[in-house]
């Protein structure tokens, strides 16, 4: 049986060496709900997905059930969260400039 989204969660914020408060403040939630979504207790809206997603360098696809996780470039893992930060804060004032 494939992994479910609570599992593939928690797996990849400790593949990113991020605690459940540290994930829950790069993705803007509260660390409780963190706890919620990894326990399987509630079920994220599709903001949340997405801002989970960015907050650990993955696509919605994969945190849902896509067999990769996918970045957003080659080497992305070999970054820090505050480099990743950085090039996504550019991408996001190029896409706003694009508007």
């Amino acid at each position: 049986m494939p992994p479910e989204f609570k599992d593939r969660l928690r797996e990849r914020r400790e593949a990113r060496g991020m605690s459940q408060s540290e994930l829950a403040r790069a993705a803007g939630l509260q660390p409780s709900a963190i706890a919620h979504f990894e326990a399987g207790r509630r079920k994220p809206s599709f903001d949340n997905v997405h801002a989970l997603a960015r907050a650990l360098a993955v696509s919605a696809d994969f945190l849902l059930g896509s067999k990769v996780a996918t970045t957003a470039f080659r080497d992305e893992e070999k970054l820090t969260v505050e480099d990743r930060d950085f090039i996504q804060n550019l991408i996001d004032t190029m896409v706003d400039k694009k508007k």
